[in-house]
Protein backbone atom coordinates (compact mmCIF):
# COMPACT_ATOMS: atom_id res chain seq x y z
CA UNK A 1 0.00 0.00 0.00
CA UNK A 2 1.60 3.75 -0.63
CA UNK A 3 0.19 5.06 2.74
CA UNK A 4 -1.80 4.17 5.36
CA UNK A 5 -5.13 5.63 4.51
CA UNK A 6 -5.13 3.00 1.88
CA UNK A 7 -4.67 0.16 4.41
CA UNK A 8 -7.75 -2.07 5.08
CA UNK A 9 -8.55 -2.71 8.09
CA UNK A 10 -10.07 -4.95 10.79
CA UNK A 11 -11.67 -4.85 13.60
CA UNK A 12 -12.19 -8.14 15.43
CA UNK A 13 -14.93 -7.77 18.09
CA UNK A 14 -16.78 -5.28 16.35
CA UNK A 15 -20.12 -5.64 18.51
CA UNK A 16 -18.71 -5.00 21.97
CA UNK A 17 -19.02 -1.82 23.78
CA UNK A 18 -15.44 -0.57 22.84
CA UNK A 19 -15.81 -2.20 19.59
CA UNK A 20 -18.16 -0.52 18.35
CA UNK A 21 -16.88 2.38 19.55
CA UNK A 22 -13.94 2.03 17.55
CA UNK A 23 -16.18 1.05 14.54
CA UNK A 24 -17.69 4.91 14.93
CA UNK A 25 -13.57 5.90 14.89
CA UNK A 26 -13.00 4.53 12.18
CA UNK A 27 -16.16 5.85 9.97
CA UNK A 28 -14.92 9.04 11.33
CA UNK A 29 -11.61 9.17 9.72
CA UNK A 30 -13.15 8.19 6.43
CA UNK A 31 -12.18 4.19 6.51
CA UNK A 32 -14.13 1.14 5.96
CA UNK A 33 -13.23 -1.47 7.98
CA UNK A 34 -13.91 -5.47 7.99
CA UNK A 35 -16.10 -5.85 10.80
CA UNK A 36 -15.54 -9.15 12.45
CA UNK A 37 -16.33 -11.53 15.82
CA UNK A 38 -16.92 -14.86 17.19
CA UNK A 39 -20.58 -14.16 17.06
CA UNK A 40 -21.58 -14.20 13.23
CA UNK A 41 -25.65 -12.68 14.34
CA UNK A 42 -24.09 -10.02 16.16
CA UNK A 43 -21.34 -8.94 13.99
CA UNK A 44 -23.82 -8.67 11.24
CA UNK A 45 -26.19 -6.99 12.75
CA UNK A 46 -23.54 -4.25 13.28
CA UNK A 47 -21.64 -4.51 10.18
CA UNK A 48 -25.78 -4.02 8.40
CA UNK A 49 -26.08 -0.95 11.15
CA UNK A 50 -22.92 0.90 9.49
CA UNK A 51 -22.72 -0.87 6.25
CA UNK A 52 -20.34 -2.60 6.27
CA UNK A 53 -18.60 -5.78 5.15
CA UNK A 54 -18.21 -8.40 8.01
CA UNK A 55 -16.74 -11.91 8.48
CA UNK A 56 -17.41 -14.23 11.34
CA UNK A 57 -14.89 -16.62 12.86
CA UNK A 58 -13.49 -17.89 16.15
CA UNK A 59 -9.80 -16.28 16.51
CA UNK A 60 -8.28 -20.26 16.49
CA UNK A 61 -9.50 -19.93 12.66
CA UNK A 62 -8.29 -16.17 11.81
CA UNK A 63 -5.26 -17.57 9.60
CA UNK A 64 -7.89 -18.72 6.87
CA UNK A 65 -9.49 -14.84 7.35
CA UNK A 66 -6.84 -12.16 6.77
CA UNK A 67 -5.38 -12.33 3.69
CA UNK A 68 -6.65 -9.30 1.97
CA UNK A 69 -5.79 -7.24 5.85
CA UNK A 70 -3.56 -4.83 6.64
CA UNK A 71 -4.57 -3.86 10.13
CA UNK A 72 -6.39 -5.79 12.38
CA UNK A 73 -7.65 -4.44 16.06
CA UNK A 74 -8.55 -6.57 18.34
CA UNK A 75 -11.13 -5.41 21.03
CA UNK A 76 -12.57 -9.17 21.48
CA UNK A 77 -11.41 -10.16 25.38
CA UNK A 78 -11.01 -11.85 27.39
CA UNK A 79 -8.07 -11.52 25.52
CA UNK A 80 -6.05 -14.68 26.87
CA UNK A 81 -9.12 -16.25 24.53
CA UNK A 82 -7.96 -14.28 20.64
CA UNK A 83 -4.64 -12.31 21.69
CA UNK A 84 -2.23 -15.09 20.27
CA UNK A 85 -4.51 -16.71 17.75
CA UNK A 86 -4.54 -13.19 15.99
CA UNK A 87 -1.06 -12.33 16.48
CA UNK A 88 -0.07 -15.72 14.73
CA UNK A 89 -2.67 -14.86 11.68
CA UNK A 90 -1.13 -11.36 11.51
CA UNK A 91 2.26 -12.93 11.21
CA UNK A 92 1.63 -15.33 9.00
CA UNK A 93 -0.27 -12.52 6.34
CA UNK A 94 2.28 -9.47 7.09
CA UNK A 95 -0.38 -7.58 9.26
CA UNK A 96 -0.06 -5.42 11.59
CA UNK A 97 -1.91 -6.11 15.36
CA UNK A 98 -3.25 -3.70 17.54
CA UNK A 99 -5.47 -4.57 20.46
CA UNK A 100 -6.82 -2.68 23.83
CA UNK A 101 -5.92 -5.15 26.35
CA UNK A 102 -4.50 -4.51 29.35
CA UNK A 103 -3.51 -8.33 30.54
CA UNK A 104 0.03 -9.14 31.06
CA UNK A 105 -0.17 -12.35 29.56
CA UNK A 106 -0.75 -10.32 26.03
CA UNK A 107 1.95 -8.10 26.19
CA UNK A 108 4.19 -11.25 27.35
CA UNK A 109 2.75 -12.97 24.12
CA UNK A 110 3.54 -10.49 21.84
CA UNK A 111 7.25 -10.03 23.14
CA UNK A 112 8.09 -13.64 22.50
CA UNK A 113 7.02 -13.21 18.98
CA UNK A 114 9.38 -10.30 18.39
CA UNK A 115 11.88 -12.17 16.04
CA UNK A 116 8.64 -13.47 14.04
CA UNK A 117 7.04 -10.15 13.27
CA UNK A 118 9.88 -8.38 12.63
CA UNK A 119 11.18 -11.00 10.46
CA UNK A 120 7.47 -10.62 9.00
CA UNK A 121 7.31 -6.77 8.94
CA UNK A 122 4.73 -6.79 11.06
CA UNK A 123 3.96 -4.90 14.39
CA UNK A 124 2.57 -6.06 17.71
CA UNK A 125 1.48 -3.27 19.81
CA UNK A 126 -1.47 -4.55 22.58
CA UNK A 127 -2.70 -2.10 24.93
CA UNK A 128 -3.84 0.95 22.67
CA UNK A 129 -6.99 1.38 23.44
CA UNK A 130 -6.32 3.56 26.85
CA UNK A 131 -4.94 1.04 29.76
CA UNK A 132 -1.49 1.89 29.78
CA UNK A 133 -0.83 4.65 27.21
CA UNK A 134 -0.76 7.33 30.02
CA UNK A 135 0.89 5.14 32.51
CA UNK A 136 3.60 3.69 29.90
CA UNK A 137 4.04 7.64 29.06
CA UNK A 138 4.83 8.73 32.42
CA UNK A 139 6.55 5.91 33.62
CA UNK A 140 8.98 6.93 30.80
CA UNK A 141 8.88 10.63 31.70
CA UNK A 142 10.05 9.47 35.49
CA UNK A 143 12.86 7.50 33.89
CA UNK A 144 13.90 10.01 31.35
CA UNK A 145 14.04 12.90 34.68
CA UNK A 146 15.92 9.92 37.14
CA UNK A 147 17.66 7.75 34.77
CA UNK A 148 19.29 5.73 37.75
CA UNK A 149 15.92 5.08 38.98
CA UNK A 150 15.56 1.64 40.39
CA UNK A 151 12.27 1.40 42.15
CA UNK A 152 8.97 2.46 39.76
CA UNK A 153 5.57 3.42 41.24
CA UNK A 154 2.63 4.05 39.37
CA UNK A 155 -1.41 4.39 40.29
CA UNK A 156 -4.31 5.41 38.75
CA UNK A 157 -8.03 6.72 39.78
CA UNK A 158 -11.05 6.08 37.40
CA UNK A 159 -13.07 8.15 39.32
CA UNK A 160 -15.89 5.84 38.19
CA UNK A 161 -16.92 2.05 38.36
CA UNK A 162 -15.58 0.05 35.70
CA UNK A 163 -17.03 -1.49 32.34
CA UNK A 164 -18.42 -4.81 32.20
CA UNK A 165 -15.20 -5.86 29.93
CA UNK A 166 -12.61 -4.77 32.96
CA UNK A 167 -14.56 -6.05 35.39
CA UNK A 168 -15.31 -9.62 33.26
CA UNK A 169 -11.50 -9.73 33.04
CA UNK A 170 -10.81 -8.76 36.53
CA UNK A 171 -12.61 -11.76 37.88
CA UNK A 172 -11.59 -14.35 35.03
CA UNK A 173 -8.07 -13.77 36.38
CA UNK A 174 -9.03 -13.92 39.88
CA UNK A 175 -7.47 -17.37 40.74
CA UNK A 176 -3.81 -15.62 39.26
CA UNK A 177 -3.60 -13.22 41.89
CA UNK A 178 -1.19 -9.93 41.59
CA UNK A 179 1.81 -9.20 39.88
CA UNK A 180 4.37 -6.93 40.98
CA UNK A 181 8.25 -6.82 39.09
CA UNK A 182 11.07 -7.44 41.76
CA UNK A 183 14.67 -7.31 40.28
CA UNK A 184 13.67 -7.31 36.73
CA UNK A 185 11.53 -10.13 37.24
CA UNK A 186 7.57 -10.75 37.65
CA UNK A 187 7.01 -11.43 40.78
CA UNK A 188 2.88 -13.32 42.29
CA UNK A 189 1.87 -11.53 45.26
CA UNK A 190 -1.35 -11.94 46.95
CA UNK A 191 -4.45 -9.88 46.10
CA UNK A 192 -4.40 -6.78 48.32
CA UNK A 193 -0.64 -7.26 48.30
CA UNK A 194 0.10 -3.54 49.08
CA UNK A 195 -2.56 -1.07 50.26
CA UNK A 196 -1.83 2.81 50.78
CA UNK A 197 -3.25 6.24 50.17
CA UNK A 198 -2.15 7.78 46.76
CA UNK A 199 -1.53 11.61 46.29
CA UNK A 200 -3.67 12.18 43.46
CA UNK A 201 -4.30 15.47 41.52
CA UNK A 202 -7.70 16.39 43.15
CA UNK A 203 -6.77 14.79 46.89
CA UNK A 204 -5.30 11.36 48.44
CA UNK A 205 -7.08 8.24 47.77
CA UNK A 206 -6.92 4.63 49.51
CA UNK A 207 -5.49 2.14 46.57
CA UNK A 208 -4.21 -1.27 46.37
CA UNK A 209 -1.62 -3.38 44.43
CA UNK A 210 -3.01 -4.04 40.82
CA UNK A 211 -1.63 -6.38 38.41
CA UNK A 212 -1.99 -3.96 35.42
CA UNK A 213 -0.14 -4.16 32.09
CA UNK A 214 2.47 -2.02 33.45
CA UNK A 215 4.24 -4.22 35.86
CA UNK A 216 5.46 -5.75 32.51
CA UNK A 217 5.78 -3.22 30.42
CA UNK A 218 7.17 -0.10 31.99
CA UNK A 219 10.56 -2.75 32.52
CA UNK A 220 11.04 -2.52 28.82
CA UNK A 221 9.64 1.00 28.50
CA UNK A 222 12.40 2.21 31.28
CA UNK A 223 14.89 -0.65 32.41
CA UNK A 224 13.93 0.26 35.80
CA UNK A 225 13.83 -3.18 37.80
CA UNK A 226 11.21 -2.80 40.25
CA UNK A 227 7.34 -2.45 39.55
CA UNK A 228 4.47 -1.88 41.29
CA UNK A 229 0.80 -0.15 39.98
CA UNK A 230 -1.57 1.05 42.21
CA UNK A 231 -5.90 1.21 41.54
CA UNK A 232 -7.74 3.73 43.90
CA UNK A 233 -10.81 1.97 44.42
CA UNK A 234 -12.90 2.47 48.11
CA UNK A 235 -11.04 1.18 51.62
CA UNK A 236 -13.62 -1.61 51.60
CA UNK A 237 -12.67 -3.00 48.55
CA UNK A 238 -9.43 -2.52 48.91
CA UNK A 239 -9.09 -4.46 52.22
CA UNK A 240 -11.73 -7.07 50.60
CA UNK A 241 -9.02 -7.98 48.28
CA UNK A 242 -6.48 -8.45 50.80
CA UNK A 243 -9.42 -10.67 53.12
CA UNK A 244 -10.45 -12.78 50.42
CA UNK A 245 -7.35 -13.55 48.93
CA UNK A 246 -7.11 -16.90 50.78
CA UNK A 247 -10.13 -17.96 48.88
CA UNK A 248 -9.07 -17.03 45.76
CA UNK A 249 -8.92 -20.00 44.16
CA UNK A 250 -12.08 -21.35 45.65
CA UNK A 251 -13.52 -17.95 43.82
CA UNK A 252 -11.41 -19.34 40.75
CA UNK A 253 -14.05 -22.44 40.70
CA UNK A 254 -16.63 -22.71 37.37
CA UNK A 255 -19.81 -22.15 40.34
CA UNK A 256 -18.09 -18.92 41.52
CA UNK A 257 -17.40 -17.65 38.47
CA UNK A 258 -20.72 -18.02 36.82
CA UNK A 259 -22.24 -16.19 40.23
CA UNK A 260 -19.71 -12.80 40.10
CA UNK A 261 -20.10 -13.17 36.21
CA UNK A 262 -23.78 -12.63 36.98
CA UNK A 263 -23.51 -10.09 39.70
CA UNK A 264 -21.40 -8.10 37.61
CA UNK A 265 -23.06 -7.90 34.40
CA UNK A 266 -26.43 -7.02 36.84
CA UNK A 267 -24.64 -4.14 39.12
CA UNK A 268 -22.84 -2.88 36.26
CA UNK A 269 -23.35 -0.99 33.21
CA UNK A 270 -21.78 -2.35 29.66
CA UNK A 271 -19.52 0.97 29.89
CA UNK A 272 -20.04 4.64 30.27
CA UNK A 273 -22.52 6.75 28.49
CA UNK A 274 -21.41 9.12 25.79
CA UNK A 275 -21.91 12.97 28.26
CA UNK A 276 -19.26 10.63 30.59
CA UNK A 277 -16.76 9.50 28.03
CA UNK A 278 -16.44 12.73 26.81
CA UNK A 279 -15.90 14.42 29.77
CA UNK A 280 -14.60 12.04 32.49
CA UNK A 281 -11.08 12.60 33.63
CA UNK A 282 -8.46 9.90 34.90
CA UNK A 283 -6.29 10.78 37.54
CA UNK A 284 -2.42 9.04 37.02
CA UNK A 285 0.27 9.62 39.90
CA UNK A 286 3.78 7.63 39.44
CA UNK A 287 7.11 8.21 41.46
CA UNK A 288 10.49 6.94 40.62
CA UNK A 289 13.34 6.38 43.50
CA UNK A 290 16.75 5.92 43.07
CA UNK A 291 19.34 4.07 45.76
CA UNK A 292 20.90 7.38 46.88
CA UNK A 293 17.57 8.56 47.88
CA UNK A 294 16.50 10.86 44.70
CA UNK A 295 13.35 10.74 43.93
CA UNK A 296 11.08 12.54 41.42
CA UNK A 297 6.94 12.20 41.18
CA UNK A 298 4.83 13.58 38.84
CA UNK A 299 0.84 13.45 38.17
CA UNK A 300 -1.36 13.89 35.04
CA UNK A 301 -4.80 13.53 34.11
CA UNK A 302 -6.66 12.19 30.52
CA UNK A 303 -9.06 11.54 28.98
CA UNK A 304 -10.06 8.47 27.54
CA UNK A 305 -12.23 9.46 24.87
CA UNK A 306 -9.80 11.63 23.22
CA UNK A 307 -6.64 9.50 24.36
CA UNK A 308 -8.25 6.62 22.82
CA UNK A 309 -9.09 8.58 19.57
CA UNK A 310 -5.58 9.57 19.51
CA UNK A 311 -4.00 5.82 20.03
CA UNK A 312 -6.19 5.05 17.10
CA UNK A 313 -4.84 7.73 14.94
CA UNK A 314 -1.38 7.65 15.76
CA UNK A 315 -1.01 3.28 15.30
CA UNK A 316 -1.60 4.38 11.57
CA UNK A 317 0.71 7.17 11.14
CA UNK A 318 3.80 5.64 9.04
CA UNK A 319 6.38 6.17 11.68
CA UNK A 320 4.20 3.59 14.18
CA UNK A 321 3.91 1.28 11.22
CA UNK A 322 7.55 1.09 10.61
CA UNK A 323 8.48 -2.72 10.54
CA UNK A 324 10.04 -2.26 14.27
CA UNK A 325 8.34 -5.78 15.58
CA UNK A 326 6.92 -4.76 19.31
CA UNK A 327 5.90 -1.44 19.82
CA UNK A 328 5.05 -0.06 23.32
CA UNK A 329 1.85 1.32 23.51
CA UNK A 330 4.06 4.90 24.72
CA UNK A 331 5.90 5.02 22.01
CA UNK A 332 2.53 6.06 20.18
CA UNK A 333 1.61 8.68 22.77
CA UNK A 334 5.24 9.98 22.63
CA UNK A 335 4.69 10.19 19.02
CA UNK A 336 2.06 12.49 19.45
CA UNK A 337 3.31 14.25 22.38
CA UNK A 338 2.35 17.90 20.86
CA UNK A 339 -1.40 17.36 21.29
CA UNK A 340 -3.17 17.34 24.07
CA UNK A 341 -4.96 13.71 25.83
CA UNK A 342 -2.50 13.16 28.08
CA UNK A 343 -1.19 16.59 29.90
CA UNK A 344 1.10 16.50 33.34
CA UNK A 345 -0.07 18.34 35.92
CA UNK A 346 2.79 18.55 38.17
CA UNK A 347 6.39 17.40 38.46
CA UNK A 348 8.79 17.17 41.66
CA UNK A 349 12.19 16.46 42.50
CA UNK A 350 13.94 15.49 45.67
CA UNK A 351 17.07 15.11 45.66
CA UNK A 352 19.11 12.95 48.50
CA UNK A 353 18.05 11.48 51.68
Amino acid sequence: MSNETSKNWMIYGAYGYTGELVVKEAIAQQRQPVLAGRNEAKTKAVAEKYNLPYKAFNADDAGNHLQDIDILINCAGPFDQTAEQLMGACIKHNAHYFDISGEIPVYEAAHDRHDQAKKAGAVLCPGVGFDIVPTDTLAALLARELPKATHLELAFNFGSLPSQGTARTAIVNIGVGGLIRSEGELKPVGLGHSIRKIPFPNGPQTSVSFPWGDVFSAYHSTGIPNTIVYCAMPAALCWGQKLTNPIRGFLARPFMQKLLLGLMEKFLDAGPDENTRATAGTEFWGRAKAPDGREVSATLTAQPLPCSRLCLTESLHPIALRPCSIHRPGMLSQHAARRPPTTPRSLHKRWGR
